[in-house]
């Protein structure tokens, strides 16, 4: 008598869990960039471009990309949400209920 089993066992890392895991992220629900001073998150604990020899090649560029957007973005603009009080929605990652639209008024240029 034979005997087969196709049998699949796989375990799945969820980097958004772990993103917001309070025992490395106090407060994991606050936004608080000053968390990534100085040496920053311990390592594997904030891992949006990979960890280890296969990381992204190009996480130092999108950080640079990524820093200068948003610099022109809160210099250059005054943001308004559309939806002053819009509703989270968790399912299974928190969202926005109608994607918060926002509107960006340039600031007015003063002459000197």
């Amino acid at each position: 008598m034979r005997y087969s089993w196709n049998v699949v066992n796989e375990i799945h890392w969820n980097a958004y869990s772990t993103h917001k895991n309070p025992e490395y992220f106090p407060d994991p629900e606050r936004f608080d960039p000053s968390r990534h001073e100085g040496d920053g998150p311990l390592p594997y604990s904030f891992v949006p471009f990979g960890g280890g020899p296969r990381m992204c090649p190009g996480m130092e560029y999108a950080r640079l990309e990524i820093l200068t957007f948003v610099h022109n973005l809160v210099t250059k603009f005054r943001w308004e949400k559309v939806f002053p009080d819009e509703k989270i929605i968790i399912d299974p990652i928190p969202l926005p209920a109608r994607g918060l639209p926002i509107r960006l008024h340039p600031h007015k240029i003063q002459n000197s």
